[in-house]
């Protein structure tokens, strides 16, 4: 079935007639550019949302990251202020470094896969990943350095470095002098403190007493054996505030100044024996 249509111009009118075939085809390609259109569009859309949502977590995360890198860099900070003067004080940092690059070593393995392209990365991220893994070989380290620091000062505890009395005036030297009761001479087999009755004495170093008690020459004495051959004597007490077999730390107080045994007067006579030999204590006593 045949459409006229009528064209209007200035000068003339012109009738043209359409068929229905020719309308049909063009309906059909209208249409089908139309769907063409819009399945274009629907990929477009497709496409672009996993990005819009990598782009959203990544700004709902940023902020996140962004303050726990802030935090561990302080935290990492102090840590590596704390793990420089120890090792300044120790010198272990080194053998603790090595120590850690061997059990590193030891714990690698064989690996493989398929190679396959990077992922996206945020260099927030990334940067909080790299400062986790440097705190916690900072964190070893500092383990390791502290654990040596324990150890030497558990060894400076048994040497004997403390004045038995601060401040007390010191009297007879160790060595050869002149006998107070004979006038002859004799060895002196340690240092005299004068201090007042009743003044307490403290352990040179910790360690364990062998003996607490009273013997004729010494009077009231305390016998501290501390490690390694070594032991201090205190004597001429007044009292004693310590038993055969008890710890003490260094700087406890063990027994009271007197006069007690070989005596001219109140004072402490303090020995340092290596092996059972009697040694000059100013070797071990700092600040004399």
């Amino acid at each position: 079935m045949p459409f006229i249509m009528i064209s209007a111009g200035t000068t003339s009118s012109r009738i043209r007639t359409v068929s229905l075939r020719a309308i049909v085809i063009g309906s059909g390609l209208t249409v089908a550019m139309l769907l063409a259109a819009g399945t274009a569009l629907g990929h477009w859309l497709a496409s672009e949302a996993p990005a819009r949502v990598v782009e959203a977590k990544q700004s709902s995360t940023l902020p996140f990251a962004v303050e726990q890198l802030g935090a561990l860099s302080g935290r990492l900070f102090k840590l590596e202020s704390q793990a420089g003067q120890l090792s300044e004080r120790m010198g272990v940092m080194q053998g603790a470094a090595a120590k850690q690059g061997a059990l590193a070593h030891a714990s690698k393995s064989d690996s493989g896969g398929p190679l396959l392209p990077p992922r996206p990365e945020f260099d927030a991220l990334g940067n909080l990943d790299a400062l986790q893994a440097r705190l916690v070989s900072v964190e070893q380290q500092l383990g390791i350095v502290s654990d040596a620091a324990s150890l030497q000062n558990l060894a400076l505890m048994r040497l004997p470095t403390r004045l038995p009395i601060e401040g007390a005036e010191l009297g007879s030297p160790f060595g050869n002098r002149d006998d107070p009761f004979t006038g002859r001479r004799a060895f002196h087999a340690g240092l005299d403190f004068a201090a007042g009755p009743g003044t307490l004495i403290h352990a040179a170093a910790g360690g364990t007493v062998v003996f607490a008690g009273f013997r004729p020459d010494f009077g009231w004495v305390v016998d501290i054996e501390h490690g390694n051959g070594l032991t201090t004597r205190y004597a001429h007490a007044s009292r004693l505030m310590v038993k055969a077999g008890a710890l003490v730390m260094p700087g406890d107080a063990i027994a009271a100044v007197g006069s007690s045994g070989r005596s001219t007067g109140p004072h402490l006579h303090f020995e340092v024996l290596r092996d059972g030999e009697a040694t000059d204590p100013r070797r071990y006593l700092a600040g004399l």
